[in-house]
Order: C-alpha cells, then structure tokens, then sequence
C-alpha cells in the first residue's frame, strides 16, 4: 500500500531539497505524531548523506515503533531531484515492515501573478506488513497529512533561514 502528497511549497527546489537534507526538519514536520530520535552516539548529523543512521520513533512521543536505519540515495529523474529512504527496520514495529520512501522536488507550475519561485514536493511511502498493512494505513495517512501541512507551514521560513545562511 502506500500513501501520496502532492503539494505546493513556498521556496525554491534548492531551498527545498536542502532542507529535506536536514534530519532536524523530518523532526519538525511529523511531531508530535511521530517522535525521532538520533540512535547514534553523536546525534543526528548535521546533513542527511548515504551513510546508513540509525533512528528510533515514538508515536506521540508514548509507544515505540522501535529502530529502523534511515539510509538515503539522491538522484535525479527529468527535472526532479529525488531523495529516496530504503532502510530497513532493526527492531519493533519497524522490523515486521517494508518501507520504501520518496520525496521528489521540482519546480512548482507557476500561477499567474505569483511572487517568486515556488517548489512541487511528491512525498510518497510504499509500506508492507503482512496481513497488517491495511490496518497500518489510517495511521499513515494521518502523518502524512500532518507532514504535508508542517511542510506548507515551515517552507517560508527555509527560504529565510537559506538567506541568511549566504
């Protein structure tokens, strides 16, 4: 099964696809629903790479889903520059599934009279867990509605927090 966005943000591709590089903005967007946390005895690292990490998540910060590594591939497909997790669960709730997760960012279609570049976001997850996996479903779709609308939410101030990064 999976569950899909498709949504708007407002920064540019490259403001966008820096911040999905930050492991500080996957906390933002799916608190307090899911709760990560760095396994790894130096914390998250500054920016995701294709090192293996190994994380932990709480939903709503109470029940475990246990620990799973996050282990990214950047690519990119057309005009789409594409972050794909393929990690695999190590115990929990994480160890009885498979997840693959994508995120594509391009270039948003622009409205007429719009202000500044705006970027398209794809966020997909494709999860199997057995005979478990329609009942796991309601809840995914409900995190991905919450991580749609904290990225919406948070987006402006990429653009602001890349600004002043120069």
């Amino acid at each position: 099964m999976h569950v899909q966005l498709k949504l708007t943000l407002e920064c540019s591709p490259e403001v966008a696809v820096d911040a999905l590089a930050n492991p500080q903005v996957m906390v933002a967007v799916t608190r307090p629903l899911l709760v990560y946390r760095s396994e790894e005895p130096e914390g998250f690292p500054r920016r995701w790479d294709t090192t293996p990490r190994e994380v932990s998540a709480r939903i709503l910060g109470l029940f475990s889903l246990g620990r799973t590594h996050v282990h990214l591939r950047f690519y990119e497909v057309a005009a789409a520059r594409i972050q794909e997790d393929t990690g695999e669960g190590i115990d929990g709730a994480f160890a009885k599934m498979t997840i693959r997760h994508r995120m594509a960012i391009s270039v948003a279609p622009t409205a007429p009279g719009a202000l500044g570049e705006e970027s398209l976001l794809r966020d997909r997850i494709e999860f199997h867990a057995g005979a478990l996996t329609p009942l796991l479903w309601p809840g995914l779709w409900l995190v991905w509605q919450w991580r749609g609308r904290r990225m919406r939410q948070l987006a402006p101030s990429w653009q602001r927090d890349s600004a002043r990064a120069r």
